[in-house]
């Protein structure tokens, strides 16, 4: 029977969910632990060889993050072992890779092997928290369905598609809808100063937090290499100007933090109201025309950001 100090601890557990960061970077275990261990109990693993025996010894982990490139055991490795392992609890744990583009071939081995999800690099500490907190909700969820997302399209076709439905639909219910256009305007800056592969990363953070702001019915699609379009069904234009001024101040708040870097977001916004008869392709492109105009721009960024 548990004392009462057992009891609490085993509280404290439940509410804070156990994760291994598995990296044989003391810069990402450094970055790694402060971002999580604001939302999780953190344990650190210095390697592959390290993190197994972390797994097989702490009953506590629920979940697993793990570099690919490392020495001895290799994150691909570390996964066979997590997939192959007598103990259902370690055989059933979510596991996370943390990749650079480079590593295509990791990547499948990585997947093949029974990796959940790929964060690419340079992530920031939403690519790491989000995916686990989904993982780690979805084990705990009852049979409720309480939680549903808001639709995401990650390609120009996608959107399309979506935006036929949402004309077709409002047409003929006769009901008003509006488009909201979100452009990434420092991507390219940011692209040409560091890299290509920040400036996609800044692209993950601004979609994550459009999904914080809309609701279930709306959609969030990719209609631009820096542009985001989001469908707002049934709403007037007053109430994608509210929507517009919630995500310019959420924004605001929320940089893109890396390891070792902090990049501020500067958005342009532009809203749009289709009318009766619009073509899909027509409506997107002057759609995201209308955000070359100079007074949509909003500048976020800090001076001296990079």
């Amino acid at each position: 029977m548990l004392d009462m100090q057992e009891r609490r601890d085993d509280t404290r557990t439940r509410s804070r969910s156990r994760v291994l960061f598995v990296d044989d970077s003391r810069l990402m275990r450094f970055a790694a632990k402060r971002w999580l261990e604001q939302r999780f109990d953190v344990v650190l693993a210095e390697d592959g060889e390290d993190g197994w025996e972390r797994l097989c010894n702490d009953t506590q982990i629920r979940a697993v993050i793990t570099d690919l490139m490392m020495p001895g055991i290799d994150g691909v490795e570390l996964i066979r072992r997590i997939r192959s392992a007598p103990m259902t609890r370690v055989r059933e744990l979510p596991v996370l890779v943390v990749t650079s583009m480079e590593e295509r071939a990791g990547r499948d081995q990585a997947m093949d092997a029974g990796a959940n999800r790929l964060v690419p690099k340079p992530f920031t500490a939403e690519d790491l928290i989000d995916p686990l907190q989904i993982f780690l909700r979805d084990a705990e969820q009852d049979e409720t369905g309480a939680y549903a997302p808001p639709n995401i399209e990650r390609n120009r076709l996608g959107l399309l598609s979506r935006m036929r439905q949402a004309t077709s639909l409002h047409e003929r219910l006769g009901l008003p809808w509006c488009m909201l256009h979100v452009r990434l305007e420092n991507r390219k800056e940011v692209a040409e100063r560091i890299g290509a592969r920040w400036g996609e990363s800044m692209m993950r953070h601004l979609e994550r937090a459009l999904l914080r702001e809309v609701r279930i019915e709306d959609s969030v699609g990719r209609s631009a290499t820096d542009t985001y379009s989001l469908l707002l069904p049934a709403t007037p234009e007053e109430g994608a100007r509210l929507l517009r001024n919630r995500l310019r101040r959420s924004i605001a708040r929320q940089p893109a933090r890396f390891p070792g870097r902090s990049l501020d977001l500067e958005v342009s916004f532009f809203i749009q109201i289709p009318q009766f008869g619009d073509e899909a392709e027509a409506l997107l492109q002057d759609g995201l025309a209308r955000l070359d105009a100079p007074a949509n721009v909003t500048p976020l960024r800090s001076p001296g950001t990079f």
